[in-house]
């Protein structure tokens, strides 16, 4: 089953090692490292203790392992990995234990002590999902979140506007804090928001079926088209009412012609122009940079490419000393 991850790899793992008698249980644990790392031993031993005298065996999973030995971390995290290294080695047979994390984090953790590798000898690469993976988890997500072949995708679920979403989301890969299969869920709770809005203005207007309950849009899957979006946006108009800030304007409008060309390039399946949303703005006091961000956060949610454009705006004042 595509989709899985490393905590129900250990799952299964764990059932394994019970199925052939190496545990006594095929009970996992979970803890993280930013918890130890935050409380120390006492909450690990306690899990230890569970596992090792009440099930009389099995699987400890400790998520985001690098926090232990991170160089913000506290000597209470060492002092937890320390005490498992011991713990591992008394229950040898009983306690079975799975660290996770991100590859370049968890260099840090290997370098903390000598004897981690020889008492963890197996390491097991989680590579990101492909575009067809991510397609597969996105469609097995709508089945089962609305029933299997219940929702209507404009296109298919295999069609233009399913791969344009599933392609925007692999764009991701590689990249430090890509979900993967957590990331396809993101997606589709913002498909579904989408759908929510449409159809709410659709009651509205008292044009709302039954039948579109269950279906998928291109505007729900892929976000509005921004040539037409920006005609509906307030924000928009509000910049472009302001005062001066010509610079600024043929900014935004640039941009804007950016995005509209992407979006068709997309819907010829051509791979989009690099594009950053970041900006910097620079200017006196009283020049409009706090009303111009909130006014910019606000278009690019109702572009679609930000899920709410409130509360984007954080004025940073510097102090001198």
């Amino acid at each position: 089953m595509i989709g899985i991850g490393k905590t129900t790899v250990a799952r299964i793992y764990a059932k394994f090692l019970h199925s052939v008698g190496i545990i006594g249980s095929n009970e996992v644990l979970e803890i993280s490292g930013a918890t130890l790392a935050y409380m120390g031993p006492e909450p690990l031993q306690d899990k230890i203790n569970t596992i090792v005298e009440e099930y009389q065996g099995g699987v400890l999973f400790v998520d985001e392992a690098y926090q232990l030995t991170a160089p913000h971390t506290s000597v209470a995290g060492r002092q937890a990995l320390d005490l498992l290294l011991s713990e591992m080695e008394n229950n040898i047979g009983k306690l079975v234990v799975i660290f996770a994390g991100y590859n370049k984090e968890m260099q840090s953790f290997f370098e903390h002590n000598p004897g981690l590798s020889s008492r963890i000898p197996y390491i097991l690469q989680f590579e990101d999902f492909d575009v067809i993976e991510l397609w597969t988890i996105l469609r097995d997500r709508i089945n089962k979140k609305y029933g299997e072949g219940r929702m209507n995708i404009e296109g298919g679920e295999g069609g233009l506007y399913m791969r344009i979403a599933t392609r925007r989301l692999a764009r991701g890969r590689g990249i430090r804090g890509f979900g993967n299969a957590r990331s396809v869920d993101n997606l589709l709770s913002r498909i579904s928001e989408r759908q929510a809005k449409r159809l709410d203005k659709e009651k509205k207007k008292g044009r709302l079926l039954d039948k579109q309950y269950f279906c998928f849009t291109k505007a729900d899957l892929i976000g509005p088209d921004p040539s037409e979006a920006i005609h509906e946006s307030e924000a928009w108009v509000k910049l472009n009412g302001l005062v001066g800030l010509e610079a600024v304007k043929q900014s935004a409008s640039s941009m804007l012609e950016i995005l509209q060309v992407n979006y068709k390039r997309e819907l010829e399946e051509l791979k989009p122009l690099d594009l950053s949303l970041n900006q910097v703005f620079v200017g006196s006091p009283g020049t409009g940079k706090t009303t111009v961000a909130k006014l910019y956060g606000k278009i690019m949610a109702d572009l679609g490419l930000l899920t709410d454009g409130e509360g984007m705006c954080y004025r940073v004042t510097p102090r001198i000393y």
